[in-house]
């Protein structure tokens, strides 16, 4: 299957504005931050624009999202990994679950790092 631009512009645009709405950040406080207009990131997050490669990575580090999250839609081939396998199952986790499992991995990185 081939990939077609508004297929791109709109899965990358939707990750993006999820990922700012789990932050409760407003459009215009990430534009700000990112030093772009809001009429620019609302083009993006509606799926008409994509804006520039800095600006993409700009917005990747603000909202704390991967480059590799906003592609994994779009491709049919994904390279399993331990990182990407863990996330995955990091990603169902509850906010609670979440919170246990950061502490374990605290506990685990102080009390066992040497072996």
């Amino acid at each position: 299957m081939l990939i077609k631009s508004e297929d791109v512009l709109k899965s990358i645009g939707n990750k993006i504005k999820v990922a700012r709405l789990s932050k409760k950040y407003t459009q215009e406080y990430v534009a700000e931050n990112i030093d772009i207009s809001t009429d620019l990131l609302r083009s993006i997050e509606n799926g008409r624009n994509i804006g520039s490669l800095p600006t993409l990575l700009n917005i990747c580090n603000f909202l704390h999202i991967s480059p590799n999250k906003l592609f994994e839609d779009l491709l049919t081939f994904k390279d399993d990994t331990l990182d990407s396998t863990l996330i995955s199952y990091i990603d169902e986790l509850s906010g609670v679950s979440k919170d246990v499992l950061k502490k374990i991995i605290i506990h685990i990185d102080k009390n066992y790092n040497n072996i």
